[in-house]
Order: structure tokens, then sequence, then C-alpha cells
């Protein structure tokens, strides 16, 4: 990180010392810790320590608005709150434990291995996804699910040899991959430093590093081919998910790298990381309309189901359900939406569950699966899933707008933009773009916001989301 580096044992006592810190100021196994920290070796140690305290963790990106992390830890009622001075001061009643000004406290503990007691069902941590009703959904993911995505790996090259750069939001479930699977596997881990993914700085890194392992979104793997091209020389293996890849972008990758291994993934939060992956072999991409994203890891199941929750043969869409030790508990304190996605599972062992993805999917002739989008309004951007339904609900709690709509345009090929409709004969454009942003992550923030006297609607009364003008 930046110009320090950390050995595993120097992040061993520094984790230790912190857990058993924690511990001291009350948090107990099966606790809730909130960790709003600067990514930064500290927040690895910090992430480990609540481990091994027992308690799971849930991760407050510092680049968010202080409205949504405060949302965060109304919904998650942690027992404590790592963070450090120069960061907001976040409403909470939890016990707040300073990195900054707690120094010498943390320092005097034992750094002596700890035993945690957790168990594979506990609960490791909490990830937040965009909500449809204005409320992020808190995703409860155990012990078992967190290590599911290595258990068994045949898709990275996980081991000693391997660099990887950890550049993913650290409120995204890639951030787990990123970080644990160097660390459970003796490899190497280079933190990106600040909170926004740089693709300059993700240049400057692999060559200084000599990073092995990439993972992106697909947009971004977009990008870095079109204007960063020579990174692609470097690295051994690259890693797409989160969206749809560009067959064409993929196909000229592996042109212009033979050596390189490019796979394509696919795994919602709710199954805690990969679920299934793709292995692309050189001119495997050419003139394919779309870029499967395989078959499932080792203890991870996928089904492609009709609509009364049959098996779809080969070549016919139906819904996506995914399940095996992936799959997270539920939503925090939402137990009838738990419900509602996280159902029982007719091809699994007794008592099993699955989880309702929302994706339409089909298996090709090949067994492969493929995604073909969104069977919902959730829609994705840059590899971030969004629920229009959430931007529209900041919108209207705007005293000047009566209604809101938000779409993902794409006016220029390649170019797709969030962009947001509202109805209010006082509202304005820019008051409302720093309303957003106040409330919202910066990939939920509209690129414009357009004032209409009323919004289009279908015959039958729905929103007419095609009639929308362009910006």
């Amino acid at each position: 990180f930046e110009d320090q580096e950390v050995t595993y044992g120097e992040l061993e006592v520094w984790s230790n010392r912190l857990a058993r810190y924690l511990s001291g100021r009350g948090v107990r196994p099966g606790d809730l810790v909130a960790v709003h920290v600067e990514r930064s070796p500290h927040m690895v140690a910090a992430v480990l320590a609540v481990l091994k305290a027992g308690a799971g963790y849930t991760m407050l990106d510092p680049q968010f608005p202080e409205e949504r992390l405060n949302g965060v830890l109304e919904q998650v009622r942690p027992a404590a709150l790592i963070t450090q001075s120069h960061l907001p001061v976040l409403r909470t009643g939890a016990v707040c434990v300073d990195l900054t000004r707690e120094v010498a406290e943390v320092s005097a503990v034992s750094g002596a291995a700890v035993g945690t007691g957790g168990l594979p069902e506990s609960v490791a941590c909490v990830m937040f996804t965009s909500g449809s009703t204005g409320v992020p959904k808190g995703v409860v993911a155990s012990h078992r699910a967190l290590v599911a995505t290595f258990v068994g790996p045949d898709y990275l090259a996980f081991g000693p040899q391997q660099t990887f750069l950890q550049c993913s939001p650290v409120s995204w479930d890639a951030f787990a991959l990123e970080v644990f699977g160097p660390l459970l596997h003796g490899g190497v881990c280079v933190l990106q430093s600040g909170q926004h993914t740089d693709p300059h700085q993700i240049v400057e890194l692999v060559e200084r590093h000599r990073v092995t392992t990439l993972q992106m979104s697909a947009s971004l793997f977009n990008h870095m081919l079109d204007e960063h091209p020579a990174v692609f020389g470097q690295i051994r293996e690259a890693m797409t998910a989160g969206e749809a890849a560009s067959p064409v972008h993929v196909a000229r990758a592996l042109e212009a790298h033979p050596h390189l291994r490019l796979l394509n993934g696919y795994g919602p939060a709710e199954s805690m990381g990969f679920t299934t992956t793709f292995t692309i072999e050189p001119g495997g991409a050419g003139g394919v309309a779309s870029v499967p994203v395989g078959g499932p890891l080792s203890g991870k199941r996928a089904y492609v189901l009709d609509g009364n929750l049959g098996l779809a043969p080969a070549g016919v869409p139906g819904e996506l359900y995914v399940a095996g030790h992936g799959l997270a508990h539920g939503y925090i304190g939402q137990p009838g939406l738990s419900a509602d996605r996280f159902v029982a599972d007719p091809y699994g062992p007794a008592g099993s569950r699955m989880y309702r993805t929302g994706d339409l999917a089909r298996w090709n002739e090949q067994g492969a699966l493929e995604y073909l989008g969104r069977g919902d309004q959730q829609v994705k951007l840059r590899g971030f899933r969004i629920e229009p339904g959430e931007i529209e609900a900041v919108l209207t709690s705007h005293p000047d707008v009566q209604q809101a709509a938000a779409v993902i345009r794409e006016d220029r090929p390649g170019d797709r933009r969030l962009v947001a409709y509202v109805v209010g004969e006082a509202a304005d454009a820019t008051v409302l773009l720093r309303h957003t942003a106040a409330r919202l992550p910066e990939y939920m923030v509209p690129a414009a916001v357009v004032v209409l006297e009323e919004l289009p609607r279908t015959v039958n009364g729905k929103l007419d989301r095609r009639a929308l003008p362009a910006p």
C-alpha cells in the first residue's frame, strides 16, 4: 500500500491486538461491528480483528454520503464502530474505537493468537445493496458463505505466486475476493489508495508491484482495454463480472494477449461472490452474441427455472436461481423480503434454500450458462446493482418534486448513463443533483435530471420509459 509493506506476521499481531481490544470494549461473538476506515492495511487488520473477535463486519465506505452511512448504522445497530478521527462523525450509540487516537491503547494489548469460537454459520459480514423502497438491503453472510468462493478453486491461480490488486469499492462483495483470495492462500494483496477506482492508478500499481491478477466490472475491463491496453500484457489473469461482458472487447484482449487467462463470472451478493465462472479460450468470443458465465463453483448450484419452478430445457430462457454453500442467511431486519427471495430448493438437499436472483438466463448447447439481463426493474451500471426505486424515493423526498423516474439510457452506443426525470413546478435540476449526491453513492447519482410537466404513461397507466426524452 503506497510505500508501505506489511508482512503476514505484522498483520497477525495487529489484528490480534485489535480483536482483544474490541472484546475488552464489549464486543461479543455474534455481534456486528461497523468498519469506517479508509482503504489501507489498517482497514484489512480491522476486518480480520472483527472476525477474530467472533463478530461480523459491515463496511462503511468513506466516499458514501453521511446520511446513507447513518441509515446503514440504523439497520445494523452495531456493537462497535471502528473509525478514524479525520472521518465524519456518524450517528450511533455503539462503542467507538478510533484507530487514530487509540493507537497506544491497542498497542498495549497482547498480539498472541486469538481463539474466536465462531461457527461456520456464524455471521461474518453484512453487505448493503440497492433497495427498491429507498432503503438499502443488508445481505447477511456466514463464514461458510465467505469462504465458499475459495473452496476447491479452479478458476484463479490462488497461491503464494499470486499478486492480487484490491481496487473494488470496499462495500462491494468483490472486496472479499480481492482481500481474502490472496490472504487465505499466502499471496500478496496490493491496496489501491483512495476510495474511487482509478484506472491510472491501476496501471501504475500493476507496473510497480507486478500484479498478476485483476478482477473488474465489465465496464472497467472495457475501459482499461480501450485506454490502457498494455496492462493486459503484464498480468497473467483477469476476471470480469458484475454485468454482461462485451464479446468484442474480450476477443480483442485475447487476440492481443494470447497468454492471458481471461474469465467471465457471475454471482450476486446474496451468493457471496462468484457462483459461476467461465474460462474464455482464445477465439472463443469471436462473433458470439454473448459471453457465457459458465457453470457453478464447487459446492454451489445454479438453476434456470420456468414460472412453475420447473427446470428450463437447454436454450430456453428462464429465471436464474442460485444455491449452495455461498448462500446468505437473508436480509437484515427484513424477514418478509428474505422469505420472498430465499425460497425452498426443490432440487437440493432436504431443507436447503435457493435465491431468486431476478436475472434471466439460459443454458447453451455446450452446457454453459448465458446471462440475458434483468427480469425486473433492477439495473446494472458499471457493475453496480441499482434499484431505480431507491433513486426515485430520494428525489421525491425533496419538497419540490411530486413524481420521479430513473432510467439507464444509451443514446450513443457504449455510453450508458443514469438519467432522472421529475415532475414539479419549482423543481430545479441543479438543486436535485446536489440533493441526490448528498444521500446516494456516487454510482447512483444521475448524470442528468430532466424536469417534465408530466411523466409519459402507457394506455394502462404505467410509466412509459421508452417515451422519456433524451436529456
